[in-house]
Protein backbone atom coordinates (compact mmCIF):
# COMPACT_ATOMS: atom_id res chain seq x y z
CA UNK A 1 0.00 0.00 0.00
CA UNK A 2 1.51 3.40 -0.90
CA UNK A 3 1.43 5.85 1.56
CA UNK A 4 1.13 9.43 0.44
CA UNK A 5 0.52 13.24 2.86
CA UNK A 6 -2.17 15.04 1.55
CA UNK A 7 -3.20 18.15 3.22
CA UNK A 8 -2.88 17.68 7.27
CA UNK A 9 -3.68 13.33 6.36
CA UNK A 10 -1.96 10.39 5.91
CA UNK A 11 -3.49 8.52 3.22
CA UNK A 12 -3.02 4.91 1.91
CA UNK A 13 -3.95 3.98 -1.55
CA UNK A 14 -4.09 0.00 -2.35
CA UNK A 15 -4.36 -0.64 -6.40
CA UNK A 16 -7.30 -2.69 -7.65
CA UNK A 17 -6.06 -5.88 -8.49
CA UNK A 18 -7.46 -5.28 -12.34
CA UNK A 19 -5.33 -2.59 -12.36
CA UNK A 20 -6.55 0.73 -13.36
CA UNK A 21 -8.44 2.46 -15.61
CA UNK A 22 -7.71 3.96 -18.99
CA UNK A 23 -10.42 6.20 -18.77
CA UNK A 24 -10.56 6.88 -15.21
CA UNK A 25 -10.79 4.22 -12.29
CA UNK A 26 -13.62 4.43 -9.24
CA UNK A 27 -12.33 4.98 -5.98
CA UNK A 28 -13.65 3.87 -2.09
CA UNK A 29 -12.30 5.94 0.66
CA UNK A 30 -12.33 4.20 4.03
CA UNK A 31 -12.10 6.61 6.99
CA UNK A 32 -9.54 4.41 9.65
CA UNK A 33 -7.19 3.51 7.04
CA UNK A 34 -5.24 1.39 8.75
CA UNK A 35 -7.93 -1.29 8.70
CA UNK A 36 -6.88 -2.04 4.92
CA UNK A 37 -3.70 -3.58 6.11
CA UNK A 38 -5.13 -4.95 9.45
CA UNK A 39 -8.15 -6.70 7.65
CA UNK A 40 -6.24 -7.31 4.28
CA UNK A 41 -9.12 -5.84 2.47
CA UNK A 42 -8.71 -5.49 -1.53
CA UNK A 43 -11.04 -4.53 -4.61
CA UNK A 44 -11.03 -5.99 -8.02
CA UNK A 45 -11.88 -2.61 -9.76
CA UNK A 46 -11.65 0.30 -7.35
CA UNK A 47 -8.81 2.10 -6.34
CA UNK A 48 -8.86 1.70 -2.13
CA UNK A 49 -8.25 4.49 -0.23
CA UNK A 50 -7.65 4.50 3.62
CA UNK A 51 -7.95 7.99 5.34
CA UNK A 52 -5.76 8.16 9.10
CA UNK A 53 -7.33 9.82 11.25
CA UNK A 54 -5.19 12.57 13.28
CA UNK A 55 -8.06 12.48 16.05
CA UNK A 56 -10.70 10.30 15.26
CA UNK A 57 -12.78 11.58 18.40
CA UNK A 58 -13.12 14.80 16.74
CA UNK A 59 -12.87 14.43 13.12
CA UNK A 60 -15.55 11.58 13.09
CA UNK A 61 -17.84 13.57 15.40
CA UNK A 62 -20.49 16.31 13.68
CA UNK A 63 -20.55 18.53 16.61
CA UNK A 64 -19.04 18.66 20.57
CA UNK A 65 -20.29 16.43 22.70
CA UNK A 66 -19.34 15.12 26.26
CA UNK A 67 -17.29 11.79 26.95
CA UNK A 68 -20.01 8.50 27.30
CA UNK A 69 -17.19 7.15 29.94
CA UNK A 70 -15.39 8.62 32.73
CA UNK A 71 -11.93 9.50 32.13
CA UNK A 72 -12.50 9.50 28.24
CA UNK A 73 -11.90 12.37 26.11
CA UNK A 74 -14.81 14.37 25.07
CA UNK A 75 -15.72 14.65 20.97
CA UNK A 76 -14.42 17.33 19.15
CA UNK A 77 -17.16 17.89 16.40
CA UNK A 78 -15.07 18.93 13.87
CA UNK A 79 -16.43 16.77 11.11
CA UNK A 80 -16.95 19.22 8.89
CA UNK A 81 -13.67 20.71 8.98
CA UNK A 82 -12.64 17.51 8.24
CA UNK A 83 -14.95 16.79 5.01
CA UNK A 84 -13.82 20.35 3.71
CA UNK A 85 -9.85 19.29 3.96
CA UNK A 86 -11.26 15.58 2.60
CA UNK A 87 -13.28 17.94 -0.40
CA UNK A 88 -10.89 20.45 -1.48
CA UNK A 89 -7.41 18.82 -0.41
CA UNK A 90 -7.03 15.10 -0.32
CA UNK A 91 -9.68 13.97 -3.41
CA UNK A 92 -8.09 16.13 -5.59
CA UNK A 93 -4.74 15.08 -4.96
CA UNK A 94 -5.91 11.31 -5.53
CA UNK A 95 -7.73 12.17 -8.47
CA UNK A 96 -5.01 13.70 -10.51
CA UNK A 97 -2.55 10.97 -9.49
CA UNK A 98 -4.24 7.98 -10.12
CA UNK A 99 -6.83 9.46 -12.84
CA UNK A 100 -9.87 8.98 -10.70
CA UNK A 101 -13.21 9.04 -12.18
CA UNK A 102 -15.00 11.54 -10.28
CA UNK A 103 -18.66 10.60 -10.69
CA UNK A 104 -17.53 7.07 -9.53
CA UNK A 105 -16.48 7.62 -5.71
CA UNK A 106 -17.68 5.76 -2.65
CA UNK A 107 -17.39 6.73 0.69
CA UNK A 108 -17.53 4.52 4.24
CA UNK A 109 -16.05 3.44 7.10
CA UNK A 110 -16.58 1.61 10.74
CA UNK A 111 -18.12 2.49 13.71
CA UNK A 112 -17.55 6.09 14.19
CA UNK A 113 -15.76 6.38 10.58
CA UNK A 114 -19.65 4.67 9.72
CA UNK A 115 -21.16 8.14 11.28
CA UNK A 116 -19.08 10.44 9.62
CA UNK A 117 -19.45 8.90 6.65
CA UNK A 118 -23.72 8.85 6.61
CA UNK A 119 -23.50 12.39 7.93
CA UNK A 120 -21.44 14.01 4.75
CA UNK A 121 -25.24 12.66 2.81
CA UNK A 122 -25.93 16.30 4.33
CA UNK A 123 -22.63 18.06 3.73
CA UNK A 124 -21.67 17.09 -0.31
CA UNK A 125 -23.17 15.72 -3.52
CA UNK A 126 -19.50 14.46 -4.08
CA UNK A 127 -20.14 10.55 -3.59
CA UNK A 128 -22.06 8.00 -5.71
CA UNK A 129 -22.20 5.31 -3.28
CA UNK A 130 -22.15 5.96 0.94
CA UNK A 131 -21.73 2.94 2.97
CA UNK A 132 -21.37 2.54 7.11
CA UNK A 133 -20.93 -0.58 9.04
CA UNK A 134 -22.10 -0.54 12.65
CA UNK A 135 -21.95 3.45 12.50
CA UNK A 136 -22.01 4.82 15.81
CA UNK A 137 -25.77 5.99 15.17
CA UNK A 138 -26.12 6.18 18.91
CA UNK A 139 -24.18 9.30 19.10
CA UNK A 140 -26.29 11.85 20.76
CA UNK A 141 -28.76 13.80 18.69
CA UNK A 142 -27.13 11.63 15.40
CA UNK A 143 -30.88 9.54 15.09
CA UNK A 144 -32.48 12.99 15.58
CA UNK A 145 -30.66 14.70 12.72
CA UNK A 146 -31.51 11.90 10.40
CA UNK A 147 -34.94 12.06 10.62
CA UNK A 148 -35.33 15.58 10.72
CA UNK A 149 -32.87 17.35 8.26
CA UNK A 150 -33.68 16.72 4.40
CA UNK A 151 -30.22 15.24 2.42
CA UNK A 152 -28.22 17.33 0.40
CA UNK A 153 -27.12 14.38 -1.50
CA UNK A 154 -30.29 12.97 -2.58
CA UNK A 155 -28.72 10.72 -5.69
CA UNK A 156 -26.41 8.28 -3.59
CA UNK A 157 -26.93 5.14 -2.81
CA UNK A 158 -26.57 4.10 0.98
CA UNK A 159 -25.38 0.98 2.42
CA UNK A 160 -26.13 0.59 6.51
CA UNK A 161 -25.01 -2.58 8.40
CA UNK A 162 -25.31 -2.82 12.22
CA UNK A 163 -24.90 -6.01 14.57
CA UNK A 164 -28.22 -6.37 17.18
CA UNK A 165 -25.92 -7.05 19.90
CA UNK A 166 -23.97 -4.31 19.19
CA UNK A 167 -25.17 -2.59 22.75
CA UNK A 168 -24.57 -5.63 24.84
CA UNK A 169 -22.19 -5.27 28.07
CA UNK A 170 -22.60 -1.31 28.28
CA UNK A 171 -24.66 0.68 30.72
CA UNK A 172 -24.87 4.01 28.88
CA UNK A 173 -26.55 5.12 25.95
CA UNK A 174 -24.27 2.38 23.80
CA UNK A 175 -26.64 -0.54 25.52
CA UNK A 176 -29.41 1.07 23.10
CA UNK A 177 -27.06 1.36 20.25
CA UNK A 178 -29.43 -1.36 17.92
CA UNK A 179 -32.61 1.04 18.64
CA UNK A 180 -30.75 3.89 17.42
CA UNK A 181 -29.37 1.75 14.24
CA UNK A 182 -32.90 0.96 13.39
CA UNK A 183 -34.34 4.68 13.66
CA UNK A 184 -31.85 5.98 11.46
CA UNK A 185 -32.18 2.71 9.10
CA UNK A 186 -35.42 3.72 8.99
CA UNK A 187 -35.00 7.06 7.93
CA UNK A 188 -32.75 6.61 5.37
CA UNK A 189 -34.61 3.98 3.61
CA UNK A 190 -37.49 6.41 3.52
CA UNK A 191 -35.22 9.31 2.70
CA UNK A 192 -33.41 7.85 -0.38
CA UNK A 193 -33.97 4.11 -0.21
CA UNK A 194 -31.00 2.69 1.45
CA UNK A 195 -30.37 -0.62 1.25
CA UNK A 196 -30.34 -1.52 5.01
CA UNK A 197 -29.00 -4.80 6.95
CA UNK A 198 -29.23 -5.61 10.84
CA UNK A 199 -27.13 -8.74 11.35
CA UNK A 200 -26.99 -11.15 14.40
CA UNK A 201 -23.55 -9.81 15.89
CA UNK A 202 -21.65 -7.51 18.11
CA UNK A 203 -19.99 -4.19 16.96
CA UNK A 204 -16.66 -5.35 16.99
CA UNK A 205 -17.44 -8.84 15.27
CA UNK A 206 -16.59 -10.18 11.54
CA UNK A 207 -15.29 -7.11 10.39
CA UNK A 208 -13.58 -8.39 7.22
CA UNK A 209 -16.80 -10.21 6.13
CA UNK A 210 -18.54 -7.08 6.83
CA UNK A 211 -16.23 -5.00 4.95
CA UNK A 212 -15.93 -7.46 2.46
CA UNK A 213 -19.85 -7.16 1.87
CA UNK A 214 -19.47 -3.44 1.41
CA UNK A 215 -16.95 -3.43 -0.68
CA UNK A 216 -18.64 -5.98 -3.12
CA UNK A 217 -21.75 -3.58 -2.77
CA UNK A 218 -19.36 -0.59 -3.75
CA UNK A 219 -17.98 -1.84 -6.83
CA UNK A 220 -21.39 -3.09 -8.06
CA UNK A 221 -22.75 0.41 -7.93
CA UNK A 222 -19.68 2.39 -9.32
CA UNK A 223 -19.79 -0.12 -12.00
Amino acid sequence: MEILHLGTHRVGVRLPENGLAAQGSPAILLNDGELIERLDLRTERAVLVGLFPNDRLAEYTPWPEPAIRPGAPDFGGQLGRYHRELLDEILPGLAARYALDPAKLAYGGYSLGGLAAVMSLWETDAFAAVFSLCGSFWYPGAADFVETHALQNRKARVFLQNGTREGEGHNNRLREAGGYARRVHAALQAACGAKTLMDGYGHHDRQAERFHTALCWAEETLA
